[in-house]
């Protein structure tokens, strides 16, 4: 693997522009500054955050060679891949797109390597390009999807204001602390048999029985599911939920989206709302524009 070689040299400038995050997606310029009388220069770019999981940096080396009457740039740009929360147990797998040099490279989150994803000898340093970079969560097979199906086994009963669904005590209980607490000790539910969860459709009961059992998310019925993953405290399907509804965020939906995470006290979904207006993936005046219509709708 190539080595970084390590300088203070600060004669190179990565300058982060046109930024543009929704979620799972990131979209920058980067444009490059650099003195022509210095034979190695070497600067990486600040580092950005995508949806509050994976840090990205880039960093640009380049070396001038000169012979005789002729001068050449010898580029080299790397990508850096890294988790942003010490705590997170979960693996992330990102796509690197490069136009402007022809690369496209898939990556997971490491211990901080320095990935060399480009390299040129022209008769000039590099002067801009556009990157794009999109984050998944790198799916892991379930232990319990040969248990979905199950109905001989299954010894618990999630209650919703519609229907119930059967599930297995041991599958909730590593799915999630609350329900596990629910389930021992001198708790009502642990006795009983069932756990009542008011207001909950048996519809989206099945979703997170989806989820737990099958690592599977529904196309619809993403906030009702989402309000479940706070509740009984599993990030992981909270992060996903968060994730499928910025990836379909747009000025029709961005105030609706708002006051449902502002209602229900959902951070994480406020959050990354409002870092897709501030990064200009939608635009107040779009939402705006969106609530006149409907209000002028609502007067007819």
């Amino acid at each position: 693997m190539y080595q970084v070689p390590q300088t203070t040299d600060a004669a190179v400038e990565v300058e982060i522009t046109e930024l543009v995050q929704k979620g799972c997606l990131l979209n920058a310029k980067l444009t490059v500054s650099s003195s022509s009388s210095l034979t190695f220069t070497e600067k990486t770019s600040r580092e950005l955050v995508i949806n509050d999981a994976v840090a990205f940096q880039v960093r640009l080396v380049v070396v001038q060679i000169k012979s005789h009457y002729t001068t050449t740039y010898n580029n080299l740009l790397f990508v850096k891949f890294t988790k942003s929360r010490l705590d997170d147990d979960l693996n992330y797998t990102i796509l690197f797109n490069c136009a402007d040099f022809n690369v496209t490279q898939t990556f997971t989150t490491d211990n901080g390597t320095w990935h060399l994803v480009h390299q040129n000898k022209t008769d000039k340093h590099i002067l801009s390009f556009n990157v794009s970079v999109e984050m998944h969560l790198k799916e892991n097979a379930s232990p319990y999807a040969a248990l979905h199906d199950d109905t001989e086994l299954t010894d618990f009963e999630l209650r919703g204001k519609d229907g119930s669904v059967r599930v297995h005590r041991t599958v909730l209980a590593a799915a999630s602390p609350v329900l596990r607490r629910m389930m021992s000790g001198a708790w009502r539910e642990a006795s009983e048999g069932h756990v009542d969860v008011s207001g909950t459709s048996r519809a989206t009961l099945e979703h997170l029985k989806n989820y737990i059992y099958l690592h599977e998310l529904p196309q619809t019925g993403l906030e009702q599911l989402l309000l479940l993953s706070c509740y009984y405290m599993m990030p992981e399907l909270e992060r996903r939920c968060v994730d499928m509804l910025v990836r379909d965020l747009d000025s029709r939906n961005a105030c609706d989206l708002i006051q449902f995470a502002a209602k229900n006290n959902v951070t994480r979904l406020l959050l990354a709302v409002l870092e897709c207006v501030q990064s200009g993936a939608i635009s107040v005046s779009e939402i705006r524009d969106h609530l006149g219509e409907r209000d002028e709708t609502k007067d007819e």
